[in-house]
């Protein structure tokens, strides 16, 4: 029987992003299509870049053997960053769209820290993110570049296992990463527990970290 999983991404579109935009499109691209070939998850992806400018659900909850690729028109980095904001407004969704049965995973890629939300801040945030994870078993992964990604996840409510820095030259090995680690969670047993007790493996770490494409 196959494992359905709701898959939220919240995607950094601000202007420091601009240096690795072609790998990030490339990345967002090879996780949809690892996951259109999963034949053990019934996977829907809902994918959510933001910028100071605009919030926006570029994919709405689609099924992952039919999700169209993020097109270069689509991800155009500009303007500021705001985390919290784009993370409630991930959560949100989620929410609204979660079926019967269905797992949700809410995966964060940021390459700096929180500097313009107006909706939410980290108390608001981390009480929401605590919810989900420990009363809903949702899988909540951070991954952060060019500051101390652990500081800002675990102001957030993040476990430890679930948040990894990454290198921007290794972008891609970062969402194979991610990849596996939500396949780990879809999987398990015991969802909340995998959630919680999981994480990260080392090699992934390393190949989250690697200066070199792999």
């Amino acid at each position: 029987m196959t494992q359905k999983v709701h898959v939220g991404i919240v995607l950094d579109r601000s202007g420091s992003m601009e240096d690795c935009r072609t790998d990030a499109i490339g990345a967002v691209n090879s996780y949809l299509r690892q996951v259109k070939d999963d034949k053990d998850m019934e996977a829907s992806i809902s994918l959510i870049t933001f910028d100071t400018q605009s919030i926006d659900l570029i994919r709405d909850k689609a099924p992952a053997g039919s999700c169209a690729e993020l097109a270069a028109s689509e991800y155009q980095p500009r303007a500021g960053t705001p985390l919290l904001d784009a993370v409630g407004h991930g959560v949100a969704v989620l929410d609204k769209r979660k079926g019967a049965g269905e797992r949700c995973i809410l995966a964060i890629m940021t390459d700096g820290l929180e500097n313009s939300s107006r909706e939410y801040t980290k108390e608001t945030i981390k009480a929401l993110l605590d919810r989900k994870q420990k009363e809903e078993g949702w899988l909540v992964l951070y991954l952060g570049a060019g500051h101390d990604a652990w500081a800002q996840a675990s102001a957030m409510g993040l476990h430890a296992g679930n948040v990894s820095a990454f290198d921007k030259r290794a972008i891609e090995a970062s969402m194979a990463a991610f990849g596996a680690r939500s396949k780990r969670y879809a999987m398990a047993a015991d969802a909340a527990d995998e959630a919680v007790l999981g994480g990260f493996t080392e090699e992934e770490r390393a190949d989250m970290k690697s200066k070199q494409k792999r």
